[in-house]
């Protein structure tokens, strides 16, 4: 059941939160599920959850509220092989994502995992107000980014804020999320050495088209 699956992803993402941070939802055969607004992902059950059609209508549990996120979780939904989402505030990729350094870490790449599980860019959405003003912004930000490069991106950074991982499963977005936070880490190691050493376009390019690199992939889905 998809409740269960939602209650696993939320537990398993719930290290990058604090509080009642964070959200989650999963694509339904007639809308979604999200985390009622003010629950804990470490404490998520089946009665946290809220069901809504993919306009935002809720249809269940109305005695609470979905996310206040709940507008960029039904624009996100709505692209193909994507039936999951997670939103996490891992702090080292915050740390970043509150620097000067956040368009050079979304940008580039420093490890082979890296590619393969985050892609070879991030889209890097701007700072706005959590809500209305944030989901139209990510709107924006994902459809220019599709249309520049040519697929539709899996880890979207939001300055100032946090991050968003896309998945066909949750597995999917759990090992997006380590992947990330692994990097922030690295990345910030590697800004303190000195000279960062990202991998060339050649070198990302390889790990893309990779046979073996893509049977990985697969695992996941």
């Amino acid at each position: 059941m998809i409740e269960k699956q939602l209650i696993k992803l939320s537990k398993k993402i719930s290290k990058y939160c604090v509080g009642m941070e964070g959200n989650i939802s999963g694509k339904i055969d007639d809308g979604l599920l999200i985390k009622a607004s003010g629950q804990r992902l470490s404490e998520l059950s089946k009665s946290s959850l809220v069901k809504f059609d993919l306009d935002g209508n809720q249809l269940s549990n109305l005695s609470k509220r979905g996310s206040m996120e709940l507008g960029f979780h039904t624009f996100l939904l709505k692209f193909d092989n994507i039936n999951f989402i997670s939103h996490t505030h891992p702090s080292n990729t915050v740390k970043i994502l509150c620097s000067k350094y956040s368009s050079l870490f979304s940008h580039n790449r420093l490890f082979p995992d890296q590619v393969i599980f985050n892609g070879e860019k991030s889209c890097l959405v701007p700072y706005a107000k959590p809500g209305e003003e944030l989901t139209k912004i990510i709107e924006e930000c994902v459809n220019k980014f599709i249309e520049n490069e040519g697929y539709f991106p899996k880890l979207i950074l939001l300055e100032n804020h946090g991050i968003i991982a896309c998945g066909k499963t949750i597995d999917e977005c759990v090992i997006i999320s380590e992947i990330c936070e692994k990097s922030a880490k690295i990345f910030l190691g590697a800004v303190l050495l000195g000279d960062i050493k990202f991998l060339s376009n050649s070198e990302t390019n390889d790990l893309i088209n990779d046979i073996k690199e893509k049977y990985r992939q697969e695992l996941l889905k």
